[in-house]
């Protein structure tokens, strides 16, 4: 098998983005463990305007995003790999687009659609109001992963999600957002071992 096949094997299974999913998800976790950790708490006594807590937070969310991204396109590459768009030119393979327009431009909650996750039969959650959060926290980290922890600004001001009132601002800024992930990291995980098993046959 040549670099080519090799290049678009990889693209087309479902493996390698439920393996970045899972990577993403470890460092986002190791930087909680780091912002949780005696010596952090200790340095918040120095850290007057907890810009360095916020930096630690800030960051954690962008792998978190980066995971979920992964995750959803894991999924929709194993039920619908028509999503993948990939032209080949000479020796090069581009990677036009996963799920096209949604996938370009990290949009977690029409990934999450696209990916079924808000369908009742997949029982994600027991009440509407958790889909309602879960709908904030992918809008949110869709900002994180575009520019929230990368760039001090938006380059566009009026793409700048802002939370509904219904939802309390501690969903995404306090630990409750962790709360709200899990059941999608859970689905992710029984996904990817279903795909391991199938790859043993």
């Amino acid at each position: 098998m040549n670099n080519i096949e090799n290049h678009i094997e990889k693209i087309k299974d479902p493996a390698s983005w439920f393996e970045f999913y899972r990577q993403q998800k470890l460092i986002a976790d190791i930087l909680l463990e780091k912002l949780l950790s005696k010596e952090q708490v200790l340095k918040l006594k120095e850290d007057i305007d907890n810009s360095d807590f916020t930096t630690i937070f800030v960051n954690a969310h962008y792998h978190w995003g980066m995971a979920i991204e992964n995750g959803l396109k894991g999924i929709l590459v194993k039920y619908n790999p028509e999503v993948i768009e990939y032209e080949i030119k000479g020796q090069n393979v581009i990677l036009k687009s996963v799920c096209g327009k949604a996938g370009k431009t990290h949009n977690l909650l029409q990934l999450a659609i696209m990916a079924g996750v808000f369908e009742k039969e997949k029982n994600l959650f027991k009440y509407q109001s958790d889909y309602d959060s879960l709908e904030q926290v992918l809008l949110h980290l869709t900002d994180m992963i575009k520019w929230g922890a990368r760039y001090p600004v938006s380059n566009n001001t009026a793409t700048i999600f802002k939370m509904t009132k219904k939802i309390p601002s501690v969903l995404v800024y306090g630990f409750y957002i962790l709360d709200v992930m899990q059941p999608l990291f859970d689905f992710f995980d029984k996904e990817k071992s279903k795909q391991f098993e199938q790859q043993k046959v």
